[in-house]
């Protein structure tokens, strides 16, 4: 029985993918997370450790694995200094990158489609090692690197009823504060652009025919439904859900000046180099390496009955939420005259850092306008 290894693979899709090595049971699966985890899946052990810590990993990787799965976000320096250890480490190197990195196209991509890292002349963005030019670049140094026995994977936005996502918003910022009975301000030059969101379990039961599967080696892979919506219809979408389960009719707002929201979010080159495109997807060579391993076709679940029965179901368990982000709260709610409760903050310092936003002018904040338009 071949030996997997996977690194950070405890969120939506890491965890969607150990459920499926573990149902196959070709597999021993050992799992790395930051807190502890007991398994209730067999063949499944979790290892607690941190694999950004260069120690923790080289002890990993000590042990031989056939195959290592790596789900972590590095940062360049980072993966820079550790890739070739992984690729040597192992028979089968499955790396997370995404279709993000692709430049704007008129065509439905595929994973020859050009790369912002390549067609850019923004000379301010290629200065950074923002998201979609670290995974290009990071991509660069594993297909540059001499070896043969990796498979990158692109995914692009995957929905969970753990994460749903409304533009570059997660659920801890659009939902969070509408279900806390405030008003949300988007940004208007997105609406009406087009995108696919993908489930997660969809794209992990790609990656599961991918692993051990000699026709994967050497190829990046992209991983996305065909299926389009735009966001003015996946925004209509959930308020239908949040009116049939809660009875709430928040309003929703647009606004063009929304940089400095949008900022806080990987500088806002999330925005203005990925949302305010549309994006189509040609995923053919995944289908391809799905069904010669399978023998089956490849169906993706419908994005509006997918996406309807995630948000249920996370506001029928519970609606928990990760983190919230404070600065945007407060400015969303110097736009939209909303003010939030001292009880919803977990410390002192999280209702101080709210306040000092707060409590601002919204004439003194650059990239913030008060030129709303209502949506719904």
């Amino acid at each position: 029985m071949k030996r997997i290894l996977v690194f950070g693979g405890t969120g939506a899709m890491g965890g969607y993918l150990v459920e499926l090595l573990s149902s196959s049971g070709l597999y021993e699966i050992e799992v790395t997370s930051r807190s502890s985890h007991k398994s209730s899946l067999p063949r499944v052990r979790y290892i607690e450790g941190n694999a950004r810590d260069n120690a923790f990993m080289q002890t990993m990787l000590d042990v031989h694995y056939d195959i290592v799965i790596d789900f972590m976000n590095y940062n360049y320096d980072e993966f820079e200094r550790r890739y070739i250890a992984l690729l040597s480490s192992c028979e089968q190197f499955i790396w997370f990158s995404s279709s993000r990195v692709y430049a704007n196209s008129d065509s439905p991509l595929t994973e020859s489609s050009p790369r912002l890292l390549e067609v850019t002349n923004d000379q301010a963005f290629l200065a950074t090692n923002r998201y979609a030019l670290r995974k290009a670049r990071q991509e660069d140094l594993i297909k540059n690197s001499g070896f043969n026995n990796y498979t990158i994977i692109r995914p692009y936005i995957t929905y969970s009823d753990a994460r749903l996502q409304l533009g570059i918003y997660e659920k801890e910022q659009w939902l969070y504060r509408i279900l806390k009975g405030r008003d949300l301000v988007v940004n208007k030059n997105i609406l009406d652009k087009e995108t696919t969101l993908t489930f997660g379990w969809d794209v992990s039961r790609v990656i599961l025919n991918l692993v051990d599967n000699k026709e994967a080696m050497g190829k990046i892979v992209q991983i996305a439904s065909s299926e389009n919506m735009t966001w003015r219809e996946v925004l209509d979408l959930y308020l239908g859900v949040l009116k049939s389960k809660r009875n709430i009719m928040p309003k929703i707002y647009a606004s063009d000046d929304m940089w400095a929201i949008d900022e806080l979010y990987e500088g806002g080159y999330n925005t203005i180099y990925d949302r305010v495109y549309n994006r189509h997807f040609d995923s053919s060579l995944a289908a391809h390496l799905f069904e010669g391993k399978t023998g089956d076709k490849m169906n993706y679940k419908n994005m509006r009955s997918g996406l309807k029965k995630c948000l249920s179901d996370f506001l029928d368990n519970g609606a928990k939420f990760l983190k919230i982000d404070w600065q945007y709260e407060a400015y969303q709610d110097l736009l939209t005259g909303g003010m939030a409760k001292r009880e919803e903050f977990d410390s002192e310092e999280d209702w101080e850092i709210y306040n000092s936003y707060r409590k601002l002018p919204l004439s003194q904040i650059e990239g913030l306008g008060n030129k709303l338009e209502l949506v719904n």
